[in-house]
């Protein structure tokens, strides 16, 4: 039987256990990243549940969430993540925090909607306080969003953000239906269905233009690339080993060396990790 995917838009619970056990398993390069999405995730969890959502136009084609009014929400959440995490955070984000604390109002709304537009066209450091003060308000919207039957854009029908990773799902348990791929945002948590064999980035789907890479001890994390726009994207395969216990946005800065395999292989990235790497 195919299982539900955890991790979903305000499913925290799920997040910060996974966090906690790679935490407490593992060393490296990924432990201050982990612990920063440690401390990132339970400050969201508290936000989360606050009483108020942006407004959704429910139904149709494209995003769903009336951005205007998440501009206001995120901009209120922007101190209170900046005030939670400072000290968790490395010096290159402590100096971009102060860089949003000093904005005049109408500079940080100028700042959050271009984010919301288009998260590439804000400096990363920045772009790393704006993801911790908005998830909780864009995860509130998405919960309760109704994405459109037949959606399958490689950006997220609820906020409009590219796509973060992908996971290849346990069989479905439908008759040579085979076991589908889904991408997920990474700024509130949506996932939808994606076609298996076809580049997020730029729909390149010539199976020699596309490959995957590995590493032996964890198959269950591979980096999909394509040389035709030389992207990659990193998918979590849950018919493999260890499959059953990811957690697509905690797993993702647990297994940084992937990316940077594929950066050193002269690929990027849509997105930087929830860690801000």
């Amino acid at each position: 039987m195919r299982r539900s995917r955890r991790g979903v838009p305000g499913d925290y619970a799920a997040r910060i256990a996974r966090a906690d056990h790679f935490l407490a398993t593992e060393v490296g390069s990924a432990h201050d990243p982990l612990l920063l999405l440690r401390t990132m995730l339970g400050h969201q969890a508290l936000r989360f549940d606050q009483p108020t959502a942006p407004a959704l136009a429910r139904g149709g084609y494209g995003p769903l969430l009336d951005a205007s009014r998440a501009t206001e929400e995120i901009i209120a959440e922007v101190p209170l993540a900046i005030a939670a995490l400072r000290t968790a955070a490395p010096a290159p984000l402590r100096a971009a925090a102060g860089t949003l604390l000093r904005m005049a109002a109408s500079e940080l709304a100028a700042c959050v909607e271009t984010w919301l537009d288009d998260l590439a066209l804000v400096e990363a450091r920045l772009g790393f306080w704006l993801h911790a003060a908005a998830g909780p308000v864009l995860e509130r919207a998405a919960r309760d969003a109704v994405v459109a039957e037949g959606w399958n854009g490689g950006a997220c029908p609820v906020c409009g953000g590219p796509a973060h990773v992908s996971v290849i799902a346990e069989e479905s348990g439908e008759f040579m239906a085979g076991s589908p791929r889904s991408l997920v945002c990474g700024r509130c948590a949506t996932a939808w269905r994606f076609s298996r064999a076809k580049c997020v980035a730029c729909g390149e789907d010539d199976s020699t233009a596309l490959a995957s890479y590995c590493v032996e001890h964890r198959r269950s994390a591979r980096v999909d690339v394509c040389s035709t726009c030389r992207a990659y994207i990193k998918t979590f395969d849950l018919r493999q080993g260890g499959g059953r216990d990811v957690v697509p946005l905690v797993d993702d800065v647990a297994t940084l060396t992937l990316d940077v395999w594929a950066r050193e292989q002269g690929y990027s990235r849509l997105t930087r990790s929830s860690a801000g790497v």
